[in-house]
């Protein structure tokens, strides 16, 4: 369940990294910091993903993307896919834990 809601809460960040311009500023005035930050979140979740046996595809993304998101207008349309990539993941994994009986 913890990897779900990590997952959601990742999706919402991307949500705000993407937004045209606000998140490239907020990106440009950290100096790369929030993707940085980001790729080690998802780092983080990967492994907890590892530990409790949920997907990992969301995580991998996540990170491959942080990567890539270097590159100003690409990376807007990469946090886009990061976005619906982890919210898919995320709800796909709280019908997994509740299906094992977790919630």
């Amino acid at each position: 369940m913890l990897t779900a809601v990590l997952k959601l809460i990742a999706s919402g960040i991307e949500f705000f990294l993407g937004i045209p311009f606000v998140g490239g500023a907020f990106i440009f005035a950290n100096a790369w910091g929030p993707l940085l930050f980001m790729f080690l979140f998802y780092l983080g979740i990967l492994l907890l993903s590892i530990n409790y046996g949920y997907a990992k595809w969301g995580a991998i993304i996540g990170m491959v993307i942080s990567i890539l998101a270097i590159v100003p207008f690409l990376g807007m349309v990469l946090h886009w896919v990061a976005f619906f990539t982890l919210l898919l993941d995320g709800i796909y994994n709280l019908k997994q834990a509740r299906f094992e009986g977790e919630l």
